[in-house]
């Protein structure tokens, strides 16, 4: 099955799958990165004391949007310039209730034991 492969397409494959796995967890390394850093700087390691946190659902918009880029289900409503122009349908976030963003919970449970 492999006899036909050469060294250096073997190399490319190797290569290949390591920028796919590291693309993959890019996220994850970032998150742990800056969440060493904001606690080596002393502040909080979720929000970095912003004391907001973005919705994960609307990804801090306030809305969520149907449509889009990778969406081809496009409403599209007549104008006078018989050209049809997209209409994206948007939704207020039911989660954030249209905010964007929630309190940290770890910067209110702090400031809830610094009162007591």
């Amino acid at each position: 099955m492999f006899e036909h492969i050469t060294s250096s397409e073997v190399a490319g494959y190797c290569v290949g799958a390591l920028l796919l796995a590291s693309t993959l967890s890019a996220t994850k390394i970032d998150s742990l990165i800056s969440s060493s850093q904001r606690s080596s700087l002393a502040m909080c390691k979720r929000c970095g004391d912003v004391k907001l946190i973005a919705c994960s659902s609307c990804k801090g918009a306030g809305v969520l949007k149907e449509g889009g880029p990778f969406n081809f289900n496009l409403v599209y409503q007549s104008t006078t310039t018989r050209e049809p122009s997209p209409i994206l349908r948007s939704t207020k976030c039911t989660k954030c209730l249209a905010k964007g963003s929630f309190s940290c919970p770890n910067c209110t449970q702090q400031q809830q034991l610094d009162e007591n």
